[in-house]
């Protein structure tokens, strides 16, 4: 409440703000020198808010209901529980097609089980698939969506309902390497993994076997009822589902749940223990997940036990459960559907925040305790959508705004007593039909409501787009007249600035009075405090935007160059190999051996890119992954051996040291054993020695830093990958440079004096050339960015089938448990390619240093002219099936990102090198060199 009142007050001073900003930044920019860098924070401000408005549009609806009951118990109206307790056998990275390959032959322990008993299916889970997100799937019943992921971590843990809130008793054994948030998700009992080295089973069953071996504890659970028993066996996928090493661990943890159950079973000896085994996620052929493959969502589950069905009735598709060709129905539900199972089987409420249908046909009881079942997760699903309806009731205008028309307060309560009625006359059949339609409608108000402001929200945000493209737009007019100072001719006090002060006002009088959102109803203003900025930096004279639309085309070229790949990864070489050798097309006329051999290596990164969409291929770099890791690390110690290149022996010593440690520690892990923490500390040391080594060591000309930087980045990239991604990097890097090279070769030879004008870094002013040129060159070196970035984050294996998240990425810097920092070296990773092709036209163009802004303003204008033609997608679909769109839009969004901090590191790189003032004598050299030969454009 407090917070919708502050908007009014908000929207003012903001709108204030924007006015003023753009007076006072010139003002103190023209005096301070500081504006090159002032652009940068500017793009990454309204680039991350614009994303913000974005992932809003997908999930508006994500945030949890507050204030909800939970349901009354099934003893509470006189039925018994179909099971005492339940024991969750739970691992992680266990794919469905791994599970039935081969007549199921990788569990053949289980199999045993399964061929007599029980239920066997496929759960489909949602994006992103991590092991919290699915976790809370399958003990929360609800999708982990964006927006939620700031919470359940260990500065700030979880606050939903899940099954363990309901039961009366849960114990957990989880290892003591698992992550924060399993640890939080559960309470009761926890054991902790310190044993080495690790025993050949996994240890959690272990140890629930040795506590099940104590007679007085076994006396106390027998006498539990609604008692949940969670067994975590961890993450089983360290290597690709291929790999030797998984098919070990994975029959290893299937045998020991096997064994568990005989012992569970003769422990208790009543019958009255169901079992649940599962997996949070699947794991893709490279070993990676988080991405929204089918190998990575879809999920094995064998549910059986007191209380389960022996078979299940009326399912269509099956599967060959043994060699004999045993079929046995294969069952298909949502992985939020596993949460009203475990739920109705310990005689329990789902969870407050659940979404997902209890699924009929499942449980070995009455058909009245079957329907008291569904009739709690209904109520519950209703719940929710009552919760919804009062909250846009609370509106000043709700009766003249667009509402769920199939139901509406009073229904509900109608539907609630027929519900109550029908189940006291005992007539079930027309109770569970009842119940059915309402759990369905429920379902329906829940999505019509999550996306109710859907519309304003993406025409928000196509205003808040085309403001920062008008605000591009002029910038890239004014720095392309190659003026560097800001316009003098702008006025605070304008009619722009008055009308959209006003209406930014009245637009949050309507939020307040509509009890909007806070976060909503700031989405919803930031278009305003947009086109405001835009508008104040306008020249009040001549046509602001006249040159950004002279080169509209050029514009509409790189965003379909842009986006195709992105839809069609497959057409990615095409469109690499048509770009490279349009660039030098005059080379096809005379080929030189250097030509020749810049061809071959074009070939081959085509060739690879084109394969990297089979599976054999990724199968052959799970398979030699090893073998093209250490060829990887070769190529990084002989690359600046051949290409001649001069390093002290600190240098050498410190870069082929870190290498040999660095394979030491995957060896290390590629065979099980503990890394040491020695080990760790040296790859953290060369961490901080790579990347300030090169700003704080010694003085270097730019062109031996772009050395010196190739040599330390790549090192650390070895070091970040695995298998082929590393060679794939250094290989495109090296293309990229040879191809500057092989374009200057077409130039004319250069002289003595010349050469002697490189050494000394000193180079003449650019020429002044017209705007329509400026911008055409601009063109060119935006697209190369752009195209690079996109061929990096394919070729190392993260854009695949959509954004990859490689677990091992960190295993020399981190515990595999620790995704923060996981996520920030598969980030760092991303980033190293496109630091050093930034810093390849940084050291040999000076038409890039002087022009970065106009370089990146055009980026800038293509990734969101790319969001421009998102926005015109059907986006009625709901989380998860949006996933696609929201990856494709993620990834425009955040290049920009990830390209102007890449920038900024490059900067830092080069601090002091390039800003060198030219002495008496070299400025005599350059006065005799021609500007047009002292600069060399970039590869596109």
């Amino acid at each position: 409440m407090y917070l919708e009142l502050l908007q009014i007050p908000l929207s003012i001073i903001g709108n204030i703000i924007f006015l003023l900003y753009r007076r006072v930044a010139f003002r103190l920019l023209g005096k301070i020198k500081t504006h090159v860098e002032m652009w940068k924070v500017q793009a990454l401000v309204v680039q991350i808010l614009l994303v913000s408005c974005l992932l809003k549009i997908y999930f508006e609806g994500s945030r949890l209901l507050p204030n909800l009951k939970p349901q009354k118990v099934l003893p509470e109206s006189g039925i018994g529980p179909p099971a005492n307790r339940l024991v969750v056998f739970l691992t992680d990275g266990l794919r469905a097609e791994t599970f039935f390959a081969d007549n199921c032959s990788s569990v053949p322990d289980l199999r045993e089980v399964f061929v007599n008993q029980g239920l066997v299916g496929i759960s489909r889970g949602s994006v992103p698939t991590l092991v919290r997100s699915g976790q809370i799937a399958i003990f929360g019943g609800f999708y982990e969506t964006p927006p939620l992921l700031r919470t359940g971590f260990q500065w700030n843990p979880s606050t939903f309902d899940t099954v363990f809130n309901r039961s009366k008793t849960s114990l957990c054994w989880i290892e003591s390497q698992t992550n924060v948030y399993t640890k939080s998700l559960t309470r009761g009992m926890f054991q902790h993994h310190s044993s080495d080295p690790k025993p050949k089973d996994p240890w959690v069953l272990l140890q629930l076997r040795s506590y099940l071996g104590i007679n007085e504890t076994v006396d106390k659970l027998r006498s539990k009822t609604s008692l949940i028993l969670f067994v975590y066996l961890g993450n089983i996928a360290t290597e690709g589902p291929l790999s030797k090493r998984y098919l070990e661990r994975l029959h290893s943890a299937q045998r020991g749940i096997r064994e568990t159950y005989d012992l569970i079973e003769s422990t208790f000896n009543d019958s009255r223990t169901a079992y649940l085994m599962t997996s949070s996620h699947g794991i893709s052929h490279l070993g990676s997940n988080v991405a929204g493959s089918r190998d990575e969502t879809d999920t094995p589950f064998f549910l059986w036990g007191s209380g389960v069905r022996q078979t299940a009735h009326n399912v269509a598709p099956t599967f060959a459960a043994n060699n004999a060709g045993l079929q046995r129905p294969l069952i298909d539900l949502q992985q939020i559907q596993l949460a009203p199972i475990i739920s109705a089987l310990i005689g329990e409420p789902p969870p407050v925040n659940n979404l997902g249908r209890f699924p009929l046909g499942f449980l070995d009881v009455s058909m009245e305790q079957e329907t008291q079942a569904a009739h709690l997760n209904a109520l519950q699903l209703l719940a929710q959508a009552q919760l919804l309806m009062r909250h846009h009731e609370l509106g000043f205008f709700d009766k003249f705004l667009p509402q769920f028309k199939h139901l509406n307060q009073s229904q509900a309560e109608s539907y609630i007593l027929e519900m109550d009625r029908e189940m006291r006359m005992g007539r079930t059949q027309e109770a569970l039909q009842t119940i059915e339609k309402v759990a369905a409608l429920a379902q329906e108000c829940l999505r019509y409501y999550h996306s109710y402001y859907r519309i304003p929200l993406l025409i928000a945000t196509m205003a808040g787009l085309s403001g920062w493209i008008y605000c591009l737009l002029v910038q890239a007019s004014q720095q392309a007249r190659n003026s560097s100072e800001p316009p003098e001719s702008v006025e605070l006090i304008s009619w722009t600035n008055v009308v959209m002060g006003a209406l930014g006002v009245v637009v949050s009088v309507i939020i307040l009075l509509l009890k909007v959102p806070f976060l909503i109803g700031f989405c919803l203003l930031l278009p305003i405090y947009i086109w405001c900025m835009a508008l104040a930096g306008r020249p009040l004279q001549g046509k602001p935007i006249r040159y950004g639309l002279l080169h509209l085309k050029l514009i509409l070229v790189s965003i379909v160059c842009f986006i195709v790949p992105i839809f069609r990864r497959g057409l990615l070489c095409l469109l690499y190999v048509g770009l490279v050798c349009f660039y030098n097309r005059r080379h096809f006329k005379k080929m030189s051996p250097s030509f020749l051999a810049w061809l071959g290596l074009v070939c081959c990164l085509s060739v690879l890119l084109f394969c990297l969409q089979c599976p054999s291929t990724l199968s052959l770099t799970i398979n030699y992954g090893m073998y093209l890791q250490g060829a990887s690390m070769l190529l990084a110690i002989l690359r600046p051996l051949i290409l001649g290149e001069k390093y002290g022996a600190s240098v050498w010593i410190i870069n082929a040291g870190t290498l040999l440690i660095g394979g030491f520690g995957m060896y290390l892990k590629e065979t099980g054993a503990t890394v040491p923490l020695l080990l760790h500390t040296v790859c953290w040391a060369y961490l901080f020695y790579a990347f300030g080594s090169v700003p704080y060591g010694k003085r270097l000309p730019p062109k031996r830093r772009l050395e010196l930087i190739c040599f330390n980045l790549m090192t650390l990239h070895t070091l970040l990958s695995d298998s082929f991604a590393s060679l794939f990097a250094q290989a495109l890097i090296f293309e990229y440079q040879m191809g500057i090279d092989v374009y200057q070769e077409t130039k004319q030879p250069r002289n003595a004096l010349e050469q002697r004008a490189d050494e000394n870094e000193d180079q003449n002013e650019p020429k002044i050339v017209c705007p329509e040129e400026n911008l055409a060159r601009a063109s060119y070196f935006s697209v190369s960015i752009l195209l690079y970035f996109l061929l990096a984050l394919l070729g190392t294996g993260h854009w695949i089938s959509s954004f990859t998240f490689a677990p091992s990425t960190a295993r020399l810097f981190a515990k595999d448990c620790c995704y923060g920092l996981t996520a920030f070296f598969v980030l760092l990773k991303i980033f190293i390619p496109s630091i050093i092709i930034l810093s390849s036209m940084y050291a040999r163009s000076e038409y890039a240093r002087k022009n970065i802004r106009l370089i990146f303003i055009y980026l800038i204008l293509t990734c969101n002219g790319s969001l421009c033609l998102f926005l015109f997608v059907d986006h009625g679909l709901f989380w998860p099936a949006a996933h696609p769109s929201v990856v494709h839009v993620v990834l425009i969004n955040t290049a920009v990102v990830f390209l102007v901090v890449c920038s900024c590191v490059t900067n830092f790189f080069f601090r002091g090198s390039l800003q060198a003032r030219p002495t008496s004598s070299s400025t005599k050299i350059n006065e005799e060199v021609p500007s047009s030969q002292s600069d060399v454009q970039t590869n596109v």
